[in-house]
């Protein structure tokens, strides 16, 4: 029996890998083994990792450590992960470790990984975002990585133009997309009763995260946004932002204007929870990769806010636009008026899967060959 790590560091990430991780629990030839650590155990953070345990009980914690969300902090924490998965990896007798994306909890398990000629396999290689930290993370964890599980045709080019053998790279779309379509989600009524929202109103979906490689231009952008949502008073609901750097002078802003009566403010939210409120609202705004991957399935109006983003493939349910108030207010009448815009909304084909991602990854897992040489990578070219 073949055993498969899997390494989950935040609320949305692991909403993408709860799909494959039941798959992998349920396949014969197959053993689970998940691994919790980064936000999930960060209190400020929801304590989120109760959410994986409920589902797979023998969850292991791996930590690391934030003493704050300056540039250095972010340094820390990373060394803090690749020192405890080394310490864990070694003892363990996982046979391929997987691992998703473009975060720091990502890259210190893969490095630990690398040292310890576990074969990694990488999910969403090969994307393309706004020139942010998360792009050098993500196209060194596809150098470090063994196996390469990528959501479009035009990832797997870049992955091969870096280099990486053929026979290491497959078209498996998004994982996320997995769950959209092959799970009930929850009716507007249903969601918007569970978060005391009123069903008559007009509602956004906020989520904005930090831009960690110019100082202060995420929070910037996310001023815009908070300016433009005080002039309109809609009905909306604001997610807390990731971990990254300059999270925290988010969260601060937040906890001034959460009091206000259109606001409903939350940290986290279960991942089904996520996507039936974003299927029941009327707009969603901000520069979360989720209003670029997951919304074209939702037929939701996408407003996406700034740079971070800016490199995605993008579905014709999203405007792009740059951090300016009166940009964003003209970008939101236009999104809930426009006929022309909504019958492109209400059509719209997703670009990153059609929902048969596990399973796909879950015949590759099993039939892969796993060897010295196939664990001594070398470029191609």
């Amino acid at each position: 029996m073949r055993k498969i790590g899997v390494v989950t560091g935040t609320r949305a990430e692991y909403g993408y890998l709860k799909p494959l991780m039941a798959e992998i629990e349920k396949d014969d030839e197959l053993e689970l083994t998940p691994l919790i650590t980064g936000m999930h155990l960060i209190k400020e953070f929801g304590e989120t990792y109760r959410a994986v345990e409920q589902d797979f009980p023998d969850a292991i914690k791996v930590p690391m450590r934030m003493k704050s969300d300056s540039l250095k902090a972010m340094a820390l924490y990373l060394s803090s992960g690749i020192n405890n998965f080394a310490n864990h990896l070694d003892k363990s007798d996982i046979d391929i470790l997987i691992v998703l994306g473009d975060r720091s909890e990502a890259l210190a398990a893969a490095l630990a990984a690398l040292y310890l000629n576990i074969p990694i396999a990488h999910v969403n290689g090969g994307d393309v975002t706004g020139g942010i930290i998360d792009e050098q993370i993500r196209h060194a964890l596809t150098k470090i990585s063994h196996i390469h599980f990528v959501q479009t045709k035009q990832n797997a080019e870049r992955v091969k133009k870096m280099g990486e053998e053929k026979n290491r790279i497959f078209l498996t779309g998004a994982l996320t997309i997995d769950v959209i379509k092959n799970t009930k989600l929850k009716p507007k009524k249903t969601i918007f009763s569970q978060l005391n929202l009123n069903p008559r109103k007009t509602t956004f979906l906020v989520v904005q995260h930090p831009i960690t490689t110019i100082e202060d231009k995420g929070y910037h952008e996310f001023k815009e946004v908070v300016q433009a949502l005080e002039t309109l008073k809609r009905q909306t609901v604001l997610i807390y932002p990731n971990c990254d750097a300059g999270g925290k002078k988010f969260i601060k802003l937040i906890k001034k204007i959460e009091k206000k009566d259109f606001l409903k403010v939350i940290k986290n939210l279960d991942h089904i929870d996520y996507l039936s409120l974003m299927k029941a609202v009327d707009l969603m705004i901000g520069n979360s990769s989720s209003g670029i991957i997951e919304s074209p399935s939702l037929r939701i109006p996408v407003i996406n806010v700034g740079s971070r983003q800016s490199g995605r493939q993008r579905s014709d349910n999203i405007i792009n636009i740059p951090s300016q108030r009166d940009k964003i207010l003209n970008s939101i009448n236009f999104a809930l008026t426009n006929e022309s815009f909504q019958k492109k909304v209400n059509n719209c084909n997703n670009v990153f899967g059609n929902g048969t991602s596990s399973k796909k990854i879950i015949k590759i897992l099993k039939n892969i060959k796993i060897s010295e040489d196939f664990i001594r990578k070398q470029i191609t070219y």
